[in-house]
């Protein structure tokens, strides 16, 4: 057998396999090293948003506790347009909302609100908006949009209680002191034993039931 031959043979089908396919294969290599590369560039880059965005907030967070209520409204503002994708950014039009509503601009306050609502990242953030939503929307005499927003809730777990003394709330400001009471009790039975809101909720509780001339062992 002619050894030299059967190599040649070898050497020449490997050359015609890689005219055939080796620019197939390079491309495939390098489609794959981009993608890796985009990958890890993207996180890269999602770090460098998130790391910025925490920054930020940081410094926001310090200013709204000593009321630089300026600094707080540029600072939010920041993370809300450049830092949108991080989980800042509906913290900050928090921030927002608790401004406005502090200045009795309960108009922009639903604003923020709704855009947190929309944007939250975590069911805590949900509810945390969503409330606070009702509370501006009560406030402005916006019935059935504050009996939508609850009605979003569903069962709510651990925030049942809030969201049953919103109930009460909004059916005491639309005159209806059985409703009301209802959902007193409900929130207290729902709310956590010990709770420190406890005390103002069973003063609302009794309250209505003293206006309702209703009896608080029924």
């Amino acid at each position: 057998m002619d050894v030299h031959a059967s190599e040649k043979e070898q050497i020449e089908q490997l050359r015609k396999w890689w005219k055939e396919n080796g620019t197939s294969l390079v491309t495939g290599v390098l489609l794959g090293l981009s993608v890796l590369l985009g990958v890890k560039a993207w996180f890269g880059y999602q770090d460098s948003q998130a790391a910025n965005a925490s920054n930020l907030y940081a410094q926001m967070m310090a200013e709204l506790s000593s009321q630089q209520n300026e600094q707080v409204r540029s600072h939010a503002n920041d993370i809300i347009g450049n830092y949108s994708g991080t989980g800042y950014a509906p913290l900050a039009a928090l921030a927002l909302a608790r401004l406005a509503v502090d200045e009795a601009d309960p108009a922009s306050a639903q604003i923020q609100l709704e855009w947190a609502l929309d944007h939250a990242d975590s069911d805590e953030i949900r509810h945390l908006a969503r409330l606070r939503l009702v509370r501006v929307l009560i406030d402005q005499k916006d019935w059935t949009g504050a009996a939508a927003r609850l009605a979003e809730a569903g069962d709510a777990g651990a925030y049942r209680y809030l969201y049953d003394e919103l109930r009460g709330d909004l059916a005491l400001a639309q005159g209806d002191a059985a409703a009301a009471r209802a959902a007193y009790k409900a929130a207290l039975e729902a709310m956590p034993p010990q709770s420190p809101a406890s005390g103002f909720l069973t003063t609302k509780y009794e309250n209505v039931a003293l206006a309702g001339g209703e009896d608080d062992s029924q």
